[in-house]
């Protein structure tokens, strides 16, 4: 029993420390759970924390060669911006003046075609259409202020040519030479200053200025030649090749004057003097033609083409594009060509010059009234008369007068008397020509073995306009007044002047008033502001 109860406690001691061990293994156990939990959270959060601190460094990497590569950036584009100021833009205003400067690229290759080359076009860009904006309305204003002062003092001139004119009427008889010479000189260069304060204006957009009535066409070529400086020395014609009484309309006669006028002291100022300028008028299929021929420098491939662009009057043209000082004569002949749809063309001459035609276009022409007749200045045509039938287009009879060494100067506002006895209005008036031989002062006509006669039917019909009759005009037979004392039938009737009687007596005065022009002008100076 003893033994049994000792095995039995024992047997429960043992059993109770076995119970004790299992719950301290179990415990030791769940420690052991719990530090490798433990353990393995403290290595996550290790990890994470490598991880982070690597992300760390990698942004922080990142963000040095970010930097790096914006300061880079920003170097590249203050260079880039330093270009743009310094070469670009200086290069881009001095291109708008001269078309021939090249503006420079963006300095690095590698920016080509990027935002900041884009960007960097817009400016230039903008910039280019401000200062174009800037310069047109400088332009226009300066423009608008030459037109005026221009309009002003051409009014004075022409009231000046008025007076002067008066004066050369009154004091035209022989006791008067030496006051009549001085009258002439002044005169002479009176037209001289309104041609060029006429072509100034022009060239900034105002009117000739003058105003004339339906204007034989050869007329027009006689009074633009008086326009030009020492005409009578450098000019030789004009030749008439016209065939029928081909006429300018009163809106376009004082233009074309002009322009022939320009042409021709533009010819004469770059031919040598020794050398003459040479004029002819034609007919053509669309109208009519203007030629003139010098033998001066002529001019190079720039030259045409400048030449070509100003006076097709269809490119704009700024004051700042004519020189220093300027030259406007091909720039009013453009704008005058422009606005009448007439045409000037300029091409090297037969004789190492310029030849410049002037197209004048049937739409300006008209047919001149039977009982008018050109000045008496107008020379003769050079072609014979074209056959024609009743009621047909025919050649009016033309006063003779010399086809070179002319000499006149247009009055705008006086009125001659014709042959028929009818005024020319507002065609040139002959103030002076130059006294010639007897033997020169009618033009040979060609001969008949080399004349094409053309049909009247194959020439271009002219719008007709037609005067009312004048008692002046009705015959050539001298008219007669009461109380006179040469009347047939002895009542004492008193002789008019007849047109014949008044040309003659105009003719007269003109060839001595030339012989004082003549000797009134000083020795002729070079101009440098002629040319066009």
């Amino acid at each position: 029993m003893i033994g049994a109860a000792v095995l039995a406690l024992a047997l429960a001691g043992v059993l109770i420390l076995h119970s004790r061990v299992r719950r301290d293994l179990a415990q030791v156990r769940g420690q052991l759970v719990q530090a490798r939990q433990a353990h393995e959270h403290l290595t996550r959060e290790t990890s994470a924390r490598n991880q982070r601190q690597m992300q760390v460094e990698r942004q922080a990497q990142e963000g040095a060669e970010l930097l790096r590569e914006a300061r880079a950036q920003q170097d590249v584009l203050r260079a880039e911006t330093e270009h743009l100021i310094s070469k670009r833009i200086p290069a881009l205003l001095s291109h708008l003046r001269a078309p021939h400067v090249i503006v420079p690229g963006v300095q690095n290759p590698a920016l080509a075609g990027t935002d900041i080359d884009r960007q960097h076009r817009a400016i230039l860009e903008a910039l280019t259409r401000g200062v174009r904006e800037e310069g047109e309305r400088i332009d226009e204003a300066a423009q608008a202020v030459v037109r005026g002062a221009m309009s002003r003092v051409q009014t004075q001139a022409l009231r000046a040519q008025d007076l002067l004119a008066g004066v050369q009427q009154r004091y035209s008889g022989d006791e008067h030479t030496a006051l009549l010479r001085e009258v002439l000189g002044l005169d002479m260069f009176n037209e001289l200053i309104i041609r060029r304060m006429q072509v100034t204006g022009i060239a900034c957009g105002a009117t000739p200025g003058l105003s004339r009535d339906d204007t034989y066409l050869v007329d027009l070529v006689v009074g633009a030649i008086s326009r030009v400086e020492n005409f009578e020395h450098r000019v030789e014609g004009p030749a008439n090749h016209l065939r029928r009484r081909i006429g300018v309309a009163a809106r376009a006669a004082e233009s074309i004057l002009f322009i022939t006028a320009e042409l021709l002291a533009n010819a004469v100022h770059h031919s040598h003097g020794t050398l003459k300028v040479t004029i002819a008028v034609h007919e053509t299929n669309n109208g009519a033609a203007i030629v003139i021929d010098d033998a001066g420098v002529g001019l190079n491939e720039d030259q045409y083409a400048r030449a070509t662009r100003l006076l097709s009057g269809t490119h704009p043209v700024r004051l700042i594009d004519l020189g220093n000082p300027p030259h406007t004569g091909w720039a009013a002949i453009g704008r005058q060509a422009a606005h009448y749809g007439m045409q000037v063309t300029v091409k090297k001459s037969a004789f190492g010059g310029v030849q410049a035609v002037l197209s004048i276009p049937t739409a300006l022409l008209v047919e001149m009234p039977e009982d008018s007749r050109p000045s008496v200045l107008a020379p003769e045509p050079v072609r014979a008369a074209v056959p024609v039938s009743g009621g047909s287009l025919r050649p009016a009879p033309v006063a003779a007068v010399p086809t070179s060494g002319m000499s006149l100067r247009a009055e705008p506002v006086a009125a001659v008397p014709t042959a028929s006895g009818m005024p020319l209005g507002s065609e040139p008036v002959a103030s002076s020509v130059r006294p010639e031989p007897a033997a020169e002062l009618r033009a040979e006509p060609a001969t008949a073995p080399e004349q094409r006669r053309v049909p009247a039917e194959e020439l271009a019909p002219l719008p007709q306009r037609r005067r009312q009759p004048s008692s002046a005009a009705s015959g050539t037979r001298p008219n007669r007044v009461p109380g006179g004392s040469g009347s047939p039938d002895g009542s004492g009737d008193k002789l008019l002047t007849t047109p014949e009687e008044a040309q003659k007596r105009w003719g007269d005065f003109q060839v001595g008033a030339e012989a004082g022009r003549r000797e009134a002008l000083p020795p002729q100076q070079h101009d440098i502001t002629e040319g066009n």
